[in-house]
């Protein structure tokens, strides 16, 4: 879906965009314009009231950790100026930051440009004014946070930056003229691929907790949106997919985690097939081989690579084993089975070496309370 433009009534709206980083200033004042608003940047705070006080300002786009002052604290002295124009915070923390009773809408960077246009829409569409009186902050700003607190917020906002903006270079390119309806699907699962990876780094950046509630997915479509970001690559490299689905195949799952877990088992796939092959996907309605024999989906990754000698099954899920020398973490299958466990499910390896019949066969079950079909 190509970006869409506001309505006529705020085409000419003036944004204040705030955002000490020069490119990501660019990239987002460049997004602003071509959704048809009037973009006046600033690289700082005393900048940004600068501006602020001297033009007529219809909403504040700002980053929150700014030099000399944060977003926050420029917020409640904008505030007292003109109480009447919305702020709209950006931060790449997990949880808001304090002080953010002066802000209209806080938004994390990793929720992409959609969020960020639809709020700007939504806050200019209905402005309310406020009445605050609370007193301007900027030589006091809040005690400072724990040493480790603060290297972790820092961290967060260093890495979602180019997050934010690899983001916002996607979401241009996705309206310019003359893509094909390929590019544009291509652009689109590229955008869910950074959306997860700042998931991830949030989760890893705050002690690997991830907030992602269950919800309902179609499985095997969320597996052919995985292979398809794959495929051209497989292609050049001699790899053919094959890929079988079921009806009923929709399960209430851990979207982003089971993705990765596709992603990760897709490549460790390929990486056996130095020379091409074939590699089948298949995902059906199942009834789980042992235990409480639990109704659920199966997903199956078989190729017909080199395969995995004996003695290495037993270790090739722990953390630090690898295979692949200097080119391996040991982290791929690790993951794996901790998204296995994620979902309450179990996984099965089988494997050969053995010359003209070698390959390997990843089993995953993904119980579920109910799932419509006959068991595969």
């Amino acid at each position: 879906m190509q970006p869409s433009r506001p309505p006529p009534s705020l085409q000419r709206l003036t944004i204040l965009c705030v955002d000490d980083e020069a490119v990501a200033l660019s990239i987002r004042k460049s997004l602003l314009e071509r959704a048809g608003y009037h973009v006046l940047p600033a690289l700082n705070a005393d900048q940004a009231l600068q501006i602020f006080r001297a033009n007529h300002i219809d909403v504040v786009v700002s980053d929150h950790l700014l030099p000399g002052a944060t977003g926050c604290e420029m917020a409640c002295t904008m505030k007292l100026a003109k109480p009447e124009v919305p702020i709209l915070l950006l931060t790449g923390v997990v949880d808001p930051p304090p002080g953010t009773e002066h802000v209209d809408r806080f938004i994390n960077k990793a929720e992409g440009p959609d969020k960020l246009l639809k709020a700007i829409a939504e806050l200019t569409s209905a402005k309310v004014p406020l009445t605050s009186t609370a007193p301007f902050l900027m030589k006091y700003p809040a005690a400072p946070r724990e040493d480790s607190d603060q290297c972790v917020a820092t961290m967060a906002h260093e890495i979602n930056n180019p997050l934010n903006s690899l983001l916002s270079l996607l979401y241009s390119a996705d309206a310019e003229p003359g893509m094909t309806a390929t590019a544009h699907g291509y652009l689109a699962l590229a955008r869910e691929e950074v959306k997860r990876l700042a998931q991830l780094v949030r989760a890893a950046l705050h002690g690997h907790r991830d907030d992602e509630p269950r919800q309902e997915a179609d499985v095997p479509q969320l597996l052919w949106s995985v292979i398809a970001l794959y495929k051209s690559s497989f292609e050049s490299r001699g790899i053919s997919v094959e890929t079988r689905g079921c009806s009923g195949g929709n399960l209430a799952v851990y979207s982003g985690p089971l993705r990765q877990m596709f992603s990760n088992l897709l490549l460790n796939a390929a990486d056996a097939m130095p020379k091409g092959g074939r590699l089948h996907a298949r995902v059906s309605n199942a009834c789980e081989w042992s235990g409480q024999q639990r109704r659920g989906l199966r997903v199956t990754f078989a190729d017909n690579g080199d395969g995995i000698p004996t003695p290495n099954i037993q270790r090739i899920f722990e953390p630090s084993f690898t295979t692949k020398g200097a080119h391996g973490s040991g982290l791929g299958l690790g993951l794996v089975m901790s998204v296995v466990r994620k979902h309450s499910g179990s996984l099965h390896v089988r494997s050969s070496t053995e010359c003209g019949h070698s390959g390997t066969i990843f089993s995953v079950f993904l119980p579920a309370t109910h799932v419509t079909g006959s068991p595969a």
